[in-house]
């Protein structure tokens, strides 16, 4: 069977924020740079145990062991395969799929594609139309919408003529035909095609993503002019390929982040009622778009909030509105509450008109008077008799039932019983809206493999480096220069811990492949220890040019490091020992020497880098001294190969170890010797089942503390390693 390429898959992949895609289906709390946690829909969770790293592209469960990208989500969360997963999350964001054979299916595409960019289009062309309009500009000033909430909610104005967006479309490349199918166009019975908005002031209508996939249009021409035909006060687009009524709330792309902070949602009816509250400060609200309130809308309500403040008029059409809503609200787990706004001298009004007059600190006072549900339908429905009394107590109960929640259900019955003189018994009411099966993810989810990093054998200082090249992408040209075709080809290993090497490795890999860097095509390619790694790697940022200097002092403080660790391993009681021994001194001076220079600013960073580089040069030159007197000088059995790779210093007596850890522990994670003010924190422990995994915390760099002597070899200010010509 036909698929996607690797390169659409990777394409969409990037073009995808896996966050945005779980928040369709649940709430995300940010919990640091591009970083979101979240109850997990995979198990029964009680608290956040999912992250999501939107840098990354991925989201894990540490509870149930769920994760992986943003396909494996929609694959786990809505039953589909990986192509329909693919496709699912393309609809999301509009990206354009090929053809595979499937006509109908990329037929839809296409035309999706098509409608997204003609109401782009639109979109920008009723702005413009806006500005030329006296009368449009007037009615906004009018109802008080600032220009900056005008741009925010992309509101313009389609002018009278019966072709002026036809025509502009047409000079963009989109044909009349396309108009219809974006519903931007009616066509008419003898066969002509006419704008379809005219003399209105447009509304955008955004899904989640901040796409533009329909329009609201309030009518502005005078009823005179219409010769006795009344005109809808608003209309909206009819559904599309990209636009269904009954999925998108309108403004929720901007209200989302404040009803999560609120746990709670304010429901309106009309588009000015939602845009003077939020102009007003009064964020967390939305309002059904040109329909009204579905259980698509509650479902998505639901990710978000926990209440959910209904605003309707207070005239029987109103009423009935927030019956209906009751009915589909409480189902989804929502707690409704119901108020209606008034003037002082007790007439109605809507938030739009009352935010304006009394402003938005009486509408928050208002709210906190919104009455619960049940108390609501015992205060509007007939209770003259018991007929009345029986109808109340049995939609009552139809309501209860249908919630979700047992410990909730049986609560409300408990209240209802005691308010209303019942019994507790739902024995013959039926359920207004049943209840779905819930499909058991977890039964079928794999266990996740046992994969953990030790934190506590990896050296901070080496963790920092890695964390300094992943998070400054900058600085892949100058560790290209280092750690170049001659350094690999040496053997040289200047990490200490293989899994660090392992990891800069990746990435140094990637940058030399492809020219570039991506963080979630590096997560893919590594071990799931290395995933693991990168996952736990602390938020940090850099102010230029801290980090090409710490990168260049760190290099520094490596390759002493490094040095400290060869010396132990050459022995004296030869001539070629004990020369080759102080040739490594001279060489570590040199290294002291040119760092002592940096801090006292005796030397520019420029030549300090360029200076650093040089050194590999003669680091490699001693390297392979070393290995051939291991090979061919005194004691070669004590001095193989093995001994001579950095971690075989793991093994020296003067190697400090972790009281946490016997000799049993792989020995190439053993910490390095460093400064006090470089050693690793104690280990991470808050006494929970994943407390081992934590990374280690990291004090901030510091450019001008004192360079690293790692021994007590005299330190010689006026010679350095540039100095030197008798690496013999």
């Amino acid at each position: 069977m036909p698929f996607y390429s690797d390169e659409i898959i990777q394409e969409l992949k990037n073009q995808a924020d896996i966050a945005l895609v779980i928040q369709q289906f649940l709430p995300l709390k940010k919990s640091g740079v591009n970083k979101y946690v979240g109850v997990c829909p995979f198990h029964d969770d009680h608290s956040p145990s999912m992250s999501v790293n939107s840098t990354l592209g991925i989201y894990k469960c540490f509870a149930c062991g769920a994760g992986g990208d943003v396909f494996k989500f929609i694959q786990e969360h809505e039953k589909l395969d990986f192509k329909g997963a693919v496709e699912w999350v393309a609809n999301f964001v509009g990206f354009a799929l090929p053809n595979l054979g499937n006509n109908v299916n990329t037929e839809v595409l296409e035309e999706r594609t098509m409608v997204r960019k003609l109401n782009e289009l639109a979109c920008e062309w009723f702005e413009q139309q806006l500005t030329l309009s006296p009368k449009a500009l007037e009615y906004l000033n009018k109802r008080h919408v600032s220009p900056e909430t005008r741009k925010q909610f992309h509101i313009g104005y389609a002018p009278t003529g019966r072709e002026g967006l036809i025509g502009y479309a047409a000079r963009n490349g989109f044909s009349p035909r396309d108009c219809v199918k974006a519903g931007l166009a009616v066509e008419k019975e003898n066969g002509g095609i006419a704008d379809k908005f005219r003399d209105r002031l447009m509304i955008a209508i955004q899904n989640l993503s901040g796409v533009v996939v329909a329009f609201g249009g309030r009518d502005l021409s005078d009823p005179a002019s219409h010769n006795g035909i009344k005109l809808a006060k608003y209309m909206n687009s009819p559904e599309t390929a990209l636009y269904s009524k009954r999925d998108i709330l309108f403004g929720l792309n901007h209200s989302r982040n404040a009803i999560m902070k609120e746990n709670a949602v304010i429901i309106v009816e009309g588009y000015f009622d939602l845009i003077s509250l939020y102009q007003s400060g009064v964020q967390n609200v939305v309002a059904a778009s040109g329909t009204a309130l579905t259980e698509n809308h509650a479902s998505i309500l639901a990710r978000y909030a926990k209440t959910a403040y209904l605003v309707f008029d207070g005239d029987a059409a109103g009423q009935n509105a927030t019956r209906r809503s009751l009915e589909i609200v409480l189902p989804k787990g929502l707690s409704p509450k119901v108020f209606a706004l008034s003037r002082p001298d007790g007439t109605k009004i809507d938030p739009d008109n009352f935010v304006n007059e009394q402003g938005p600190d009486a509408f928050r006072r208002a709210l906190r008077t919104a009455e619960d549900w049940l108390s609501y339908l015992g205060r509007t429905m007939p209770n003259n008799s018991p007929e009345d009394r029986a109808a109340f107590i049995t939609q009552a109960k139809t309501l209860i039932k249908s919630i979700e929640n047992p410990e909730l259900r049986n609560q409300y019955l408990k209240l209802v019983s005691e308010r209303y003189s019942t019994t507790r018994s739902l024995a013959g009411i039926k359920v207004a809206h049943p209840k779905r099966e819930k499909t058991q993810a977890t039964a079928e989810q794999p266990a996740a493999p046992q994969v953990s990093v030790p934190w506590e054998l990896l050296s901070p200082i080496e963790v920092r480096f890695a964390n300094l090249l992943f998070r400054n992408p900058t600085l892949l040209d100058r560790a290209a220069e280092y750690f170049d075709m001659d350094f690999a080809a040496s053997g040289i290993q200047i990490f200490d811990s293989p899994l660090i090497d392992e990891f800069i490795q990746s990435i140094l890999a990637q940058y030399a492949e492809t020219g570039a860097f991506s963080p979630r095509v590096l997560y893919e390619s590594l071990s799931p220890q290395l995933q693991l790694f990168l996952e736990q790697l602390p938020d940090e940022t850099w102010k230029t040019p801290n980090e090409i200097l710490e990168f260049y002092d760190t290099l520094a403080v490596l390759t002493l490091n490094l040095c400290d660790r060869y010396k132990k391993l050459i022995p004296l009681d030869s001539e070629a020992g004990m020369r080759l021994r102080m040739q490594l001194n001279k060489f570590t001076q040199g290294i002291q020497t040119i760092s002592k220079k940096r801090k006292i600013s005796a030397i520019t960073p420029d030549v300090f880098a360029e200076q650093i580089i040089q050194s590999k040069a003669p680091l490699i030159e001693l390297y392979t001294s070393i290995n051939e007197l291991a090979m061919n000088g005194g004691n070669a059995a004590q001095f193989n190969n093995a001994q001579f790779s950095p971690q075989a210093s793991a093994q020296s007596p003067a190697q400090p170890s972790s009281p946490q850890f016997n000799n049993a522990q792989p020995a190439q994670f053993a910490q390095p010797e460093m400064p006090p003010e470089m050693e690793a924190p104690p280990p991470f422990d808050n006494g929970e089942q994943f407390a081992s995994s934590e990374p280690p915390e990291e004090a901030p760099y510091d450019p001008n503390e004192e360079p690293y002597v790692p021994d007590d070899e005299p330190y010689v200010p006026d010679d350095d390693f540039g100095a030197m010509d008798d690496f013999g």
